[in-house]
């Protein structure tokens, strides 16, 4: 324990009325931090355990489990006066659109920011605090059950120390990322984060993910992305995750095998007898479905993988890449991450266009490293 523990002022909320006060205070400040506890081991939803908000001097422990009324941390979240400050917020963006239906706004997250403000990458908290406060944080509530009530002493003060101290973290580090110019490039890297688990999310823009789903036949990619939508919508309504439902593995081998019968079904790979069961009439109402379509109607075939001889080319937009990271002192990999080198490569091997939809491959990046990139070379 550090000496700057002992005065930890910890404020326990577990009703409306008083969540609401504390949001209206928080509506008033230029910064908040911000945390949150789950669990999600058998559930498609997490499990909302707490909330921590802390403007650097008082943690408040927010209770979800007897609170019902959150409008008041809803306005608070979309708020534009009031930055919400995270660390490694990917899972915290998923408590706050199924507790709330909103996404923070703005946000930043001191994980993107350090890949700026050191060059260091996907930095844990436990390493950014000491970094900048010189303090040991022990991590030994991170599995804890954050649903049992009440939460021990221990438990509370892991959860009030992961706002406090980033309260503090960040000003620093925007001193940083303000010396260096690239305040605005973390900021844009937060939106491009929010889009990219907006994508995620949503079944219909990710289905063609699976493995090997470019082997699939028209037919069969239709299949698929029935399957894997049906999927998500069942694991929803069942909340259990979508593994449990089918498999990856499964949709894809069911895509392929298109069964017309439960024996063909029965031959699906990593099918269990349960899942057939349950399942098996609902993917031959999805099989029934796709047959009855036109060839024109089916999915278009996807991209195969680039082939071996794209590979050098890979290596040197890397190493160029990496020389400009360097160069400016930042991460190589929050320059330019593997699904943006990924669709560049492949344009400048065969000519697919660029998907500029993309915020992470527009803003700073198009000027600093995307244009440089095609234009060195366009001729490879």
């Amino acid at each position: 324990m550090n000496d700057q523990d002992d005065a930890l002022n910890i404020v326990w909320v577990a009703d409306n009325d008083t969540l609401a006060s504390w949001c209206d205070y928080w509506a008033q400040l230029p910064v908040i931090a911000v945390d949150t506890e789950f669990i999600r081991r058998s559930t498609y939803f997490p499990i909302i355990g707490l909330i921590q908000i802390s403007e650097g001097d008082k943690a408040v422990l927010i209770d979800p489990l007897n609170i019902d009324e959150w409008s008041p941390l809803r306005a608070l979240m979309v708020n534009p006066s009031v930055m919400k400050v995270f660390h490694a917020c990917s899972e915290d963006l998923d408590v706050f659109d199924q507790l709330l239906g909103v996404l923070p706004i703005p946000f930043y997250d001191t994980q993107i920011g350090e890949a700026y403000a050191s060059a260091q990458w996907s930095l844990s908290y436990v390493k950014l605090i000491h970094e900048y406060l010189k303090i040991e944080v022990a991590k030994d509530e991170t599995r804890s059950d954050w649903t049992q009530r009440p939460l021990t002493e221990a438990q509370q003060r892991y959860a009030a120390l992961d706002v406090v101290y980033l309260a503090k973290v960040y000003p620093l580090q925007v001193a940083r990322l303000q010396e260096k110019d690239m305040l605005d490039w973390v900021l844009e890297d937060a939106e491009s984060l929010k889009w990219q688990y907006q994508m995620n999310a949503d079944p219909e823009q990710n289905w063609d993910g699976v493995k090997t789903a470019w082997r699939l036949s028209p037919a069969g990619l239709t299949l698929l992305r029935l399957l894997f939508i049906w999927r998500d919508e069942q694991a929803r309504q069942e909340n259990v995750p979508k593994g449990q439902i089918l498999k990856d593995r499964t949709l894809w081998s069911l895509s392929k095998l298109m069964p017309t019968h439960h024996k063909a079904i029965s031959e699906a790979e990593e099918l269990t007898g349960r899942q057939h069961r349950l399942y098996g009439e609902r993917i031959l109402e999805k099989v029934a479905l796709v047959n009855e379509l036109s060839a024109d109607e089916y999915q278009l075939p996807l991209e195969a993988p680039l082939p071996s001889q794209a590979g050098e080319l890979t290596k040197q937009i890397k190493s160029f890449v990496r020389e400009k990271a360097n160069a400016l002192s930042i991460a190589p990999e929050a320059m330019m991450k593997r699904k943006l080198l990924d669709p560049i490569v492949r344009h400048l091997f065969d000519g697919t266009a660029i998907d500029w939809r993309n915020p992470a491959m527009t803003g700073w990046r198009r000027d600093i490293i995307v244009n440089p990139v095609l234009e060195k070379f366009k001729t490879s």
